[in-house]
């Protein structure tokens, strides 16, 4: 199995010292020209989306992978700062500079590369972030008349999906909080290409234009709702492991 993990930051950091994990800078586009990235790979190289990264977040890492890693069989989209968990073989060790750091958690470890077994699993997410209701959560942090557009694009492109929608804002009570992911490739191609499918037509639009910088995220945060309806829809056809998450917090 060639997998890789690529684990999107917007600074220079240190990644879990196992060489399934590949660092990629998102928004590269948006770096001066004079910060040294030496040793990452930007998302600006190939078919990108880079230069939308304040509105995409990691989503513009997402799409450098789907149009530019042709040779992994599994791939994924990690952060950082935030990791899938092990279940059975883990590890923390980071690099800084020339000093080996060891990185102790309280509860869970960093999975290992080789701790995903992808014969017997189609799709790694991580354990649902429970709310009270989808719209209801997202309109306590967000701009809630961005779902309505998000309906409508999918009522155009993607009719087959307004089930899927409606039954997931009606009775679902969950997001996959993030945006990562780890998935055999092809189906890593299918998710991605439905998913840019809705998002990049609305990112040509005006109405985000006014908002705040944090609420300009707003295709990073629309997407981890549509995974989930994206989920719905196809979950039939796939076998999914959920993971924890490992968060770090002090890496330096």
């Amino acid at each position: 199995m060639n997998m890789k993990i690529y684990v999107a930051g917007h600074k220079k950091f240190s990644p879990p010292e196992d060489n399934v994990y590949v660092p990629i800078i998102g928004g590269m586009n948006n770096h001066c020209e004079t910060e040294n990235f030496e040793g990452f790979l930007g998302d600006n190289t190939g078919d990108n989306i880079s230069s939308l990264n304040p509105y995409f977040c990691e989503l513009t890492v997402q799409y450098w992978i789907w149009k530019n890693d042709r040779d992994s069989s599994v791939v994924g989209l990690s952060h950082y700062r935030r990791f899938f968990s092990k279940k059975n073989v883990g590890t923390n060790i980071f690099y800084t500079g020339t000093k080996e750091e060891k990185i102790t958690f309280k509860d869970h470890d960093i999975a290992s590369g080789n701790d995903f077994d992808f014969s017997k699993i189609d799709i790694v997410l991580p354990s649902k972030f429970k709310v009270s209701s989808p719209i209801g959560q997202y309109k306590d942090a967000h701009v809630i008349e961005d779902f309505f557009l998000v309906r409508e694009k999918i009522k155009k492109i993607h009719p087959d999906y307004l089930d899927a929608y409606d039954f997931y804002v009606n009775f679902c009570d969950y997001f996959y909080h993030t945006n990562m992911i780890i998935a055999k490739k092809e189906i890593f191609n299918e998710y991605s290409s439905w998913l840019f499918s809705l998002l990049l037509p609305l990112s040509d639009k005006k109405f985000f234009s006014n908002y705040d910088d944090y609420q300009k995220r707003i295709f990073g945060f629309l997407s981890e709702r549509l995974l989930c309806i994206w989920i719905l829809k196809n979950r039939e056809r796939f076998c999914i492991e959920e993971r924890p998450l490992v968060h770090l917090f002090h890496l330096y």
